[in-house]
């Protein structure tokens, strides 16, 4: 496949997302707060949680390795920063004020002329510091991305501590089974399908409650 086409179809399936009309999604970006993108960094067996603040024009990255890994910037998340803002305005995403005005939010004002920023100015990238970390032995990144969201979009509090893994490990594979066979039950396929999520509580178990799955 040429690798025009392949750019392409990149392409039209970000601008998909973008307007909500993909499983990943269900709902056009111009109708939320922030966005959550999983984001592997450089080809590396690490992952990350990009948080698209879209009313300030910020993708604030949350990294449970940060403090055993280098202090640079991801070239990926880099890549987003400067991709994001051509892709909305390729997608028509500023065309749709009505439950934000977009231009009127200082984060979008070119600050000398007053107009909307052009799509050569990148989203500013900002690592949240002082959240819990995975063990320099453990290869948890993955589960620590879920749970990050999962605390986000609940508005609890990210801890510093008290982070008990083998828990979230064993309760994310529940959940997981439990999605899976009502699903099957029911009897669709699109995620968009599903019925709206409550808002959950953390509550950090005691050590003696914990099952141990073999």
């Amino acid at each position: 496949m040429a690798r025009g086409s392949v750019v392409s179809g990149f392409e039209r399936s970000m601008m998909n997302i973008i307007n909500g009309f993909e499983i990943p999604t269900g709902l056009p970006w111009h109708s939320c707060d922030d966005v959550y993108i999983p984001v592997n960094c450089d080809g590396q067996f690490h992952w990350v949680l990009a948080v698209v603040v879209l009313k300030k024009r910020l993708i604030r990255v949350y990294d449970s390795a940060s403090g055993s890994r280098r202090k640079e910037f991801s070239g990926d998340i880099k890549k987003l920063s400067l991709m994001l803002p051509t892709y909305l305005q390729d997608s028509g995403f500023f065309d749709h004020s009505e439950r934000t005005d977009w231009s009127s939010l200082d984060a979008y004002k070119d600050k000398e002329t007053g107009s909307l920023l052009e799509p050569k100015h990148p989203f500013l990238v900002e690592y949240v510091q002082d959240i819990i970390q995975q063990g320099s032995d453990t290869l948890d990144c993955g589960l620590f991305v879920a749970a990050f969201a999962e605390f986000l979009s609940d508005e609890i509090p990210i801890q510093s501590n008290n982070f008990r893994s083998d828990y979230l490990r064993s309760r994310y594979a529940a959940l997981l089974w439990n999605y899976g066979s009502e699903k099957a039950e029911a009897g669709y396929v699109s995620d968009n399908d599903d019925p709206s999520k409550p808002r959950g509580h953390f509550t950090p178990p005691n050590h003696d409650a914990l099952v141990n799955l073999e």
